[in-house]
């Protein structure tokens, strides 16, 4: 099982989401802990992931050795890239 980190960007930017949509980010997050590989998509050109969640995406880094993931920015679809 994986460890999940959220940065601090990352908590502000979910501060702003509406508050079923921040709760349901949340659960989907740690629902990714057991096989993140499943749920995430890879962004080209970049070591980072793609987890989406209704209209958000979350950015996240996955780290396999330490067994971390690491959300790194979560906003809408047409602003976080």
């Amino acid at each position: 099982m994986y460890s999940v980190e959220i940065s601090k960007n990352a908590k502000k930017l979910l501060k702003k989401i509406q508050g079923q949509d921040a709760e349901i980010i949340l659960n989907k997050i740690n629902s990714i802990r057991e096989n993140p590989f499943s749920y995430l998509k890879k962004l080209k050109g970049s070591k980072l992931w793609r987890l989406r969640v209704l209209k958000y995406r979350i950015i996240v880094d996955v780290i396999v050795s330490g067994r971390r993931i690491i959300v790194l920015r979560i906003g809408h679809r047409k602003s976080v890239y």
